[in-house]
């Protein structure tokens, strides 16, 4: 623990030797920017007490470099400053209060010393001391917002204008210090050295303004504004070479340097010294660290990044999926309290007692032969309960079904069958009614249940935040741009195998077909535009995603019964999902507009389910009984196939239909189903079969018209190996002409044949 103690606090030490030399630089820098000494540090000195430099090292600094310029005579004005501008420090501190720009006020006060004493070593006209102060004031003013740019924003916040200002005149002028410090050729290898190293981190155009400041000083220095144009070329060629390598930026600064004094003689005298200087900020930037360059560039980055728009989205998305989890929650108890309170039945030994209570009470209690009846009231109850036994088996009674203890006995035999056959009545009624409510209620807590289920799919989904793939969304930015797409925003989400894309566009006209291109060789996936709003004039959203490899066309072709108005075959060729395509025909029984309603009705139904996602057998369960609440006989056909895009499979479902098909280029493939139709009894299970399918594969159904009219599904498929499978419209059209042909022209039932291929999108 104490070796662990004494590195931090000799790691600690060790930087504040960094820190503190640097400053004394700094204030020697800001001594030295005329050719003789002035106190222009005294604006460096409040900043970094502002700041929370050492309230006894700093001043110590600021004094000492006077004496190791020696320029003793500044010093009585230095201690005057420190006197007047620590005290105040001291205070702020004291009260917590937060140093602003009144400090710049402060320092004026402060150098009102310097003003009144000049340099006691050596005389100083009264103009200059007045200027030297009022500068010196000003660049405390641009040393505070630089100072807030730097250590308060840095690479977390983008500088404003006036920030950006103040740290570029201060850069010049510290250059200008340099200069008259050093060397001009020290400031020229440092500057090559920031210029190269801005380029390669920063965006284009940045690096650029930055080495046409570098540039100032030594146009200052010089009195030449021509190094300012230098240097300006030195960003330009470093940014475009940097895309290659930082050594090829740094190698093309070396040579635009040298050529420009080869070809148009810009310095006055080449020296050595001008190369060296160039080599040494070139070699430096090239043996930097490349962790600490990439470091640098990816806090540059995360900066640039708009991540409140990327938190924003996932924080909507976690808010919604919690309110989807609780809407499912309702409807899943909704659910649960249909299924729990179901009312009990009327049991049939409990209606019997009913019954024979009602006989006797209204039609024995008011006979002439009650008192005679009542001494065998035993054999008369066992013979109405066998009168009641019939009559629930046969639903209605006459007088043969009478026992011989009634009648021989009874006097009022029309009465009580007329009575016993109401009674029956109002219990099959009541029976019926029973028996729909029930089923009606466990609709209701199906369809709530698979609501529950859908919600919290949903929920789930929404619930997985988005992932963002920063890197991948800048090099596809740069390829749009460079390609001539006028980008402003562009978002990449999601993860490697499905991601999205959207972005907006400036341009009234572009090739939707070229961004495709583009941004599926970028991800490595088929990407197809989703959607495309105009905002703008000249601004237009468009979001992207990932495309299914296979894609369908389909043929139908149906056949009226004659004499119908309507056929009561109908068929449904819809997308269920991004990658489902749900193909069906539904075949009501008989013909006409009654059958063609049912017919109709099935599948809307279905439709609508499968869209909304529902799970598949709720949907085809719900159908059926929805058929078989009807008092009528209505039942229909109904035959499903569910093609996959993505993976290139199909489901068949099938109720009451005939045989389907898969037809390619190997042979044929039948698909058969054993059954009934929707709507003849509940708890129907249909028969589901599941194959994968190939590029080119043609899915064929028909209905039972067709069927019939081939009589056997070998007649069939002889037919279909004379055709060529590849046109779906053409062959359901022949195979409804073969049909007809069969029948000698004669329609016997409705015929609808729909035929589906299935191709591979090309590349």
């Amino acid at each position: 623990g104490e070796i662990i103690l004494y590195s931090l606090k000799k790691r600690y030490d060790f930087i504040s030797v960094i820190k503190y030399t640097f400053i004394f630089f700094i204030f020697l820098i800001f001594n030295n920017l005329e050719e003789e000494i002035l106190p222009y540090s005294s604006a460096v000195l409040t900043t970094c007490l502002m700041y929370n430099c050492s309230l006894f090292l700093t001043p110590l600094l600021y004094l000492s470099a006077f004496i190791a310029m020696g320029e003793t005579g500044l010093l009585g004005a230095g201690a005057i400053f420190v006197l007047i501008i620590c005290p105040i420090i001291l205070i702020y501190k004291r009260y917590g209060i937060k140093p602003k720009f009144e400090f710049v006020a402060f320092t004026l006060i402060g150098l009102l010393g310097f003003a009144f004493l000049g340099n006691t070593s050596k005389f100083i006209t009264l103009d200059k001391r007045v200027l030297t102060v009022l500068l010196s004031t000003f660049l405390c003013f641009l040393s505070i917002i630089s100072a807030k740019a730097i250590c308060e924003k840095g690479l977390r916040l983008k500088i404003g204008f006036e920030e950006f200002f103040s740290v570029a005149v201060m850069c010049a002028i510290s250059g200008l210090g340099v200069c008259n410090l050093a060397s001009p050729f020290l400031w020229k290898g440092i500057s090559i050295y920031l210029i190269l190293f801005c380029c390669y981190i920063s965006n284009t155009g940045v690096g650029s303004v930055i080495s046409a400041v570098l540039g100032i000083s030594l146009s200052l220095y010089y009195k030449d504004v021509k190094y300012v144009s230098i240097f300006l070329l030195y960003g330009v060629f470093s940014e475009c070479f940097s895309k290659l390598s930082r050594y090829a930026s740094s190698l093309s600064v070396l040579a635009i340097d040298y050529l420009m004094q080869v070809i148009f003689n810009v310095y006055s005298s080449y020296s050595y010294m001008h190369l060296a200087s160039v080599l040494l900020g070139a070699l430096c930037f090239s043996v930097t660290p490349l962790q600490i360059i990439t470091s640098v560039k990816e806090k540059l980055s995360t900066f640039r990044e708009k991540q409140l728009v990327r938190q924003t989205i996932n924080r909507s998305r976690t808010l919604l999926s919690g309110k989807l989890y609780e809407l499912s929650n309702v409807f899943a108890e909704m659910s649960n309290s249909f299924y729990t309170f179901k009312s009990q039945a009327l049991n049939e030994d409990k209606a019997k007692n009913l019954m024979q209570k009602e006989i006797l009470n209204s039609i024995c209690k008011n006979c002439d032969n009650f008192i005679k009846c009542k001494k065998n009231e035993k054999a008369i109850c066992i013979a109405l309960n066998k009168l009641i036994d019939i009559g629930m088996a046969k639903g209605k009674l006459s007088l043969i079904d009478l026992p011989t203890e009634l009648s021989t006995t009874c006097i009022h035999l029309n009465d009580i069958l007329f009575a016993l056959n109401k009674l029956l009545a109002d219990y099959r009624a009541r029976l019926i009614e029973k028996a729909n409510l029930e089923v009606g209620r466990d609709l209701i807590a199906a369809e709530a249940l698979g609501i529950a289920e859908i919600l919290r799919s949903l929920a789930l989904e929404s619930g997985q935040l988005l992932k963002f793939n920063n890197p991948l969304e800048k090099e596809l930015y740069d390829k749009l741009i460079k390609s001539g797409f006028v980008i402003t925003e562009l978002l990449l989400y999601g993860s490697e195998n499905n991601y999205c894309v959207s972005l907006i566009i400036c341009m009234q006209e572009f090739s939707v077909q070229e961004i495709e291109k583009i941004v599926s060789d970028t991800l490595r996936m088929r990407m197809s535009v989703e959607t495309k709003n105009i905002i703008l004039k000249d601004k237009v959203y468009i979001s992207l995603k990932k495309n299914n490899d296979y894609d369908a066309v389909f043929g139908i072709s149906k056949a009226t019964k004659d004499g119908s108005n309507k056929s009561g075959d109908t068929y449904s060729t819809t997308k269920i999902s991004d990658d489902k395509l749900l193909i069906a025909l539904s075949d009501g029984m008989g013909s006409g507009e009654q059958s063609e309603n049912i017919s109709s009705t099935s599948l809307s139904l279905i439709e609508s389910f499968y869209k909304a996602g529902l799970n598949e057998n709720l949907i085809l369960d719900t159908v059926n009984k929805l058929l078989t609440l009807n008092t009528e006989d209505f039942f229909t056909a109904l035959d499903i196939a569910v093609i996959n895009l993505k993976n290139c499979c199909v489901d068949f479902i099938k109720y009451g239909a005939p045989y389907g098909f898969i037809i390619n280029e190997n042979g044929i493939k039948i698909v058969e189903g054993n059954s009934l139709p929707l709507g003849i009894i509940e708890g129907l299970k249909p028969s589901i079969a599941t194959t994968p399918l190939n590029d080119g594969d043609i899915v064929l159904l028909v209905t039972d018209g067709v069927s019939d009219a081939f009589n056997n599904s070998g007649a069939l498929i002889d037919f279909l190996r004379t055709q060529p499978a590849k046109n779906p419209q053409s062959l359901t059209e022949e195979i409804i002409n073969k049909a007809l042909q069969l029948n000698q022209g004669q329609i016997k039932d409705d015929m609808t044949a729909l035929a589906v291929r299935i191709f591979k999108k090309s590349a």
